[in-house]
């Protein structure tokens, strides 16, 4: 069935029926993978399923401060069914009814290899697409390249950003072929992984936060929760970072 015949409780089953049949070491084996290869939708899992780790299982409920009660009191019936079918859930922020992205998820699955929205239907598109994929063994050149990325980020100044500095250097690992979207991709999949994260702004692997109405550092910020907060001085989660990527011993030195 197309995602966009899928209201948001059928969508919620859905997601959850993918997430149990979802495997870490495949989703991180695929991630890994993607490096050397360049191939881009191998990347497009891991975030979903960083997001999984504490997403709640609920059922469409309206946010209550979305409209005020007395308006909303004189309304008829069918204007309340109306009314509600456009409200946001207080979850997920995804109204009752989606409207149709199909074909750009489709596309940003397959083209971006990161999480652009936060809606329903690129979870399950996303979790539904990665279990189809084959498991790939990364090689010796894409634990290199992972490598490199980790060192720039654990080397970086306290004082350095994200922007100034890690991207930068990111861009000269050699054999990485990437642009400035596609690094930035990586970087704010392992803040979803709570791999980049800060004491005050986490991940998604021990607590949840809506990503669609997460906090920005600036108002026009172009990061992504919780990436768009860290620095230098916040390092890795090195226990954040095992939970991932503990059963590949080429990178133990980043958990030890």
């Amino acid at each position: 069935m197309s995602i966009h015949r899928l209201n948001h409780d059928e969508l919620i089953e859905k997601i959850f029926e993918e997430y149990k049949k979802s495997c870490k070491k495949k989703y991180t084996s695929l991630f890994l993978s993607s490096l050397s290869s360049g191939k881009l939708y191998r990347r497009s899992g891991l975030p979903v399923l960083a997001v999984m780790q504490t997403f709640p299982k609920h059922i469409f409920t309206a946010r209550k401060n979305a409209v005020k009660k007395a308006l909303f009191d004189k309304m008829s019936k069918e204007d309340k069914e109306f009314t509600i079918s456009r409200l946001p859930c207080k979850f997920c922020s995804d109204t009752r009814n989606l409207k149709n992205r199909e074909k750009f998820i489709i596309e940003c699955f397959y083209e971006e290899g990161a999480l652009v929205g936060f809606s329903l239907q690129y979870f399950y598109y996303y979790l539904s697409e990665a279990n189809k994929l084959e498991e790939v063994e990364p090689t010796k050149k894409d634990f290199s390249i992972f490598s490199e990325i980790l060192k720039v980020i654990s080397e970086t100044n306290t004082e350095e950003t994200l922007k100034k500095v890690v991207l930068s250097k990111i861009a000269k690992i050699k054999g990485f072929k990437s642009n400035t979207e596609q690094r930035k991709a990586i970087l704010e999949t392992l803040g979803y992984c709570s791999i980049l994260e800060t004491k005050e702004h986490k991940g998604l692997l021990r607590e949840y936060t809506n990503l669609a109405v997460a906090p920005t550092k600036t108002h026009n910020s172009d990061w992504r929760y919780p990436v768009d907060f860290w620095l230098g001085k916040d390092g890795i989660n090195k226990e954040a970072f095992e939970f991932w990527f503990g059963e590949y011993p080429q990178l133990d030195r980043f958990w030890g």
